[in-house]
C-alpha cells in the first residue's frame, strides 16, 4: 500500500510538474529553469551549469567549473531550489524526447510501407516478365536456389491465403458409402433356429398360455 501511495505521488507530482509548464509556455511566461525574478545573473549561470550537467550534476562539480567556494554554491541551490527545478526540467526534456522519438517511428513506419509498395511493384513486374516468357516457352534462366526461393514463397502464400485447420492442421477422411444391404436368402433364412413353444436341447422352454 506504501509503494501504491509513494507511485501515485510521484505519478501526481510528475503531472503537476508537465501541466505547468505547459501552461507557462501557453501564457509566455518563463520556466522554472530559466532565470527567475530576483536570480542574479551569476547566480543563474551557477544553475544552468548545474542543469545541463544532466545525469552528472554535483554541486562540487559546478563549484569546481567555476572556481568558487561549494559553500557558495550550495547557497544559491538551496536560494533558488536547483533540486525541484532541475527535476521539472528533465521531466520536460524527457517528454520532448519521447514526442521525437514517436514522431521518429512513425516516419519510419511510413517509410517502411512506402519501401514495402515499391518493392511489391518490382516484384509483381518481374513475375509478369516470367510469366510471359512461359507463355513463349523461353528459358527463364533461373539458379536452382532462385527456384527453391520462389516454390517456398509461393507455399507461404497459399498456406498464407488458404489459412490453417483448426484442429492443428490434421485432416480426417471420412468415406460414406451409400448404397443397399445384399437381400438375405431365402436358404439363410430358413436355416436360422425359430422359437418355438418347446425345445430341446440347450434351448429353452416357454411357459404355456393360460386358458
Amino acid at each position: 500500500m506504501d509503494d501504491y501511495i509513494s507511485d501515485k505521488a510521484k505519478a501526481d507530482a510528475e503531472m503537476d510538474a508537465i501541466e505547468r509548464a505547459e501552461a507557462a509556455e501557453l501564457r509566455g511566461s518563463r520556466q522554472v529553469w530559466e532565470q527567475l525574478p530576483g536570480e542574479s545573473p551569476k547566480a543563474f549561470h551557477a544553475f544552468r551549469l548545474y542543469r545541463d550537467l544532466m545525469e552528472k550534476r554535483t554541486l562540487a562539480k559546478v563549484a569546481e567549473t567555476l572556481g568558487c567556494s561549494s559553500t557558495n554554491v550550495e547557497r544559491w541551490a538551496r536560494r533558488w531550489a536547483w533540486t525541484q527545478r532541475t527535476y521539472e526540467f528533465d521531466l520536460i526534456e524527457e517528454e520532448k524526447l519521447n514526442q521525437q522519438m514517436s514522431r521518429e517511428r512513425m516516419a519510419h513506419r511510413r517509410q517502411q510501407v512506402q519501401l514495402g509498395t515499391v518493392l511489391t511493384n518490382i516484384g509483381a513486374h518481374s513475375l509478369r516478365e516470367l510469366q510471359i516468357k512461359i507463355e513463349q516457352q523461353l528459358p527463364l534462366n533461373l539458379a536452382p536456389s532462385e527456384l527453391a526461393a520462389l516454390l517456398k514463397l509461393g507455399d507461404d502464400l497459399k498456406v498464407r491465403g488458404l489459412g490453417t485447420d483448426r484442429a492443428g492442421g490434421k485432416y480426417t477422411r471420412i468415406n460414406v458409402i451409400i448404397g443397399t444391404a445384399p437381400d438375405i436368402d431365402d436358404a439363410s433364412a430358413e436355416s436360422r433356429p425359430a422359437l418355438s413353444d418347446d425345445t430341446t436341447g440347450d434351448g429353452f422352454e416357454l411357459e404355456p398360455k393360460p386358458n
